[in-house]
């Protein structure tokens, strides 16, 4: 991985390269930012599976539907790419429903044994 501070391929650093260095930097911070938000998000979305009864709650199609909906309004507001904002949105609904049917699946197991005790 490169620092953004290597010269170029002809020996003297080119003008941009602090720059793209500094820039890097930005997007790191925004990064841990981005997770500490999706961890939160996370975290509600497993307390809200606490009170989810069975696949149909967890899946919600429509909920999935008019969350993407919203997201790609707000992408739109931001001036960025609503395809992205899709596409990321949809990736992280369908890896946090996992763990919702996991959860779920836990639920239905700790149930199941605590009935034959």
């Amino acid at each position: 991985m490169s620092s953004g501070t290597e010269a170029e391929p002809g020996g003297d650093p080119g003008p941009g390269d602090g720059r793209i260095a500094e820039l890097r930097l930005s997007i790191d911070d925004l990064d841990r930012r981005i997770v500490a938000l999706l961890a939160e998000r996370t975290t509600v979305v497993r307390t809200l599976t606490e009170y989810k009864r069975d696949e149909d709650a967890v899946r919600s199609p429509g909920r999935v539907e008019q969350v993407v909906a919203k997201v790609r309004g707000l992408a739109e507001e931001h001036g960025m790419p609503p395809a992205i904002a899709e596409a990321t949105y949809r990736t992280l609904i369908d890896e946090l429903t996992r763990l919702q049917l996991d959860r779920l699946a836990e639920r239905r197991r700790e149930t199941a044994a605590g009935a034959r005790s």
